[in-house]
């Protein structure tokens, strides 16, 4: 299932919410024609979208990140992940 569907399926639990909390006609309505925008774009895009499943593990996550900035472009100084995996961050 794409994201599109997904957002197109939480849109349509919340028409149903709507209509059973009594949520305003107006609101309704509203509700009602985001869930059909969002089928409409689901199912056109069908075929034409692709989903990415990926995991970590902290046996392969081993980044090594060199990240260069034009001269006189820094916001802060180099950012170290220690032992326990916490980040440190230092400003100068």
């Amino acid at each position: 299932m794409n994201s599109y569907q997904k957002a197109a399926d939480a849109l349509k639990v919340a028409v149903k919410t709507a209509l059973d909390d009594n949520v305003d006609a107006n609101l309704q309505s509203e509700i009602w024609r985001h869930f059909q925008g969002m089928q409409n774009i689901a199912d056109q895009l069908k075929d034409k979208t692709t989903d990415y499943n990926f995991s970590l593990s902290t046996s392969a996550f081993d980044p090594d990140y060199n990240i260069t900035f034009p001269t006189g472009v820094v916001a802060a100084d180099t950012i170290n992940l220690d032992s326990i995996g916490n980040d440190v961050i230092t400003f100068s």
